[in-house]
């Protein structure tokens, strides 16, 4: 598939790894006028380019100005080992500067008609399935714009991700549990947390095999050193898998996993586990703990709150579920914005002729002219 065919008067290219540094750029303009960059996920991005694979699978293009600036760029990443192959992720960003020009619209419809080209290319019998293909973007709840914009290409908010922070001090009450003793989670405990977790996601499409799980753990930096098993009756029960992060210029300890068992939700097991969370955190000489709340609905925080966690930014799961339809009129209009841009060009090579042609008319007429007076000239010498 071909760059998009808008180029709003600048040029499209294919994303490499020389883009990183200037997409760095571009994400801290967008949030300098307020807008978070989590949806962009440019640790992801990074590993992406390193094996050339955004090239080789044509998923990443940016916008370059004629003078050679960076202005906007899209991602669509493909999914991972072990992950669904219908679910992929759409990132990206544009510079403030450039919304109203419609460049965020040319990426989005660029970034869909990519994803079914690709699963239809490469998933087999997609052609049957297409209603299973899921385009997600990540976007914060503040940005109004985005909020505007994903519906218009058929997006829809599906799931909501509250990120919450909370001082170490006071220290979390934890809730006593009787038989529920805490152990260290590490790879020996690894496999049995994973498959407790498929046990308890509500979809079976969320569901991760090892390699998909490994993945996550080794992207989100889970540390062992940090995170904990609850065990009940010799086998787990429930997890918290901590990291630590960067709030507002503060390491702190971060919460990214946490689950239970369904016959264990709602007894406190949730709220000891954080407790133990913390005290390593404070063991590790932090101070502040953050949370990672993925809910079905825009309430689904409150919980945390009563905890003595307070809201640092909520996140948006946009769903986009394109069909056949889609992808033909997408074909369409781009064809058309092909057709548009072709004539345009033929009007501008004619133009540019025809300007050709006339100075070499003029040049003609003056020839004659000057021979003339210069024949007059001599004629009076």
């Amino acid at each position: 598939m071909p760059t998009p065919a808008k180029s709003h008067g600048c040029t499209w290219h294919w994303l490499s790894d020389q883009d990183l540094p200037e997409i760095n750029g571009l994400v801290a303009a967008e949030e300098h006028f307020g807008d978070t960059t989590h949806h962009h996920d440019l640790n992801g991005l990074q590993r992406a380019v390193s094996d050339n694979g955004v090239r080789r699978t044509q998923t990443g293009v940016v916008l370059r100005k004629p003078s050679g600036t960076l202005i906007a760029y899209a991602w669509l990443r493909l999914p991972q080992s072990g992950e669904p192959d219908y679910r992929l992720h759409l990132h990206g960003g544009c510079h403030p500067a450039w919304r109203d020009e419609g460049v965020q619209d040319t990426l989005m419809r660029w970034q869909v008609e990519r994803g079914i080209e690709w699963y239809l290319e490469t998933v087999p019998d997609a052609a049957d399935h297409l209603n299973r293909l899921e385009l997600s973007m990540l976007v914060s709840a503040g940005n109004h714009f985005l909020a505007e914009t994903l519906p218009n290409q058929g997006f829809r908010p599906q799931r909501w991700y509250h990120a919450l922070r909370r001082p170490l001090s006071p220290p979390l009450a934890g809730v006593e549990l009787p038989g529920v003793a805490f152990e260290q989670f590490g790879p020996d405990v690894s496999e049995a947390v994973r498959q407790l977790y498929n046990a308890t996601v509500a979809s079976p499409s969320d569901r991760l095999e090892p390699d998909a799980w490994l993945w996550g753990l080794q992207s989100a930096g889970i540390r062992d050193d940090l995170s904990w098993v609850a065990v009940h009756a010799g086998g787990p029960i429930g997890w918290v898998l901590n990291a630590t992060t960067d709030l507002a210029g503060e390491q702190a300890g971060w919460t990214e996993y946490l689950g239970a068992a369904r016959h264990w939700r709602n007894r406190g097991l949730y709220s000891a586990l954080l407790a133990r969370s913390h005290e390593s955190f404070l063991d590790a000489g932090l101070h502040t703990a953050g949370i990672g709340v993925e809910t079905d609905s825009d309430q689904g925080a409150r919980p945390y709150l009563e905890l003595g966690y307070q809201p640092i930014d909520a996140m948006v799961w946009y769903v986009h579920h394109p069909s056949l339809d889609t992808i033909g009129a997408a074909q369409a209009e781009e064809q058309a914005e092909r057709d548009l841009d072709e004539r345009a060009f033929q009007v501008g090579h004619h133009e540019t002729q025809e300007g050709g042609d006339r100075r070499q008319t003029r040049q003609a007429v003056r020839e004659p002219d000057q021979e003339d007076r210069g024949g007059g000239a001599a004629g009076r010498r």
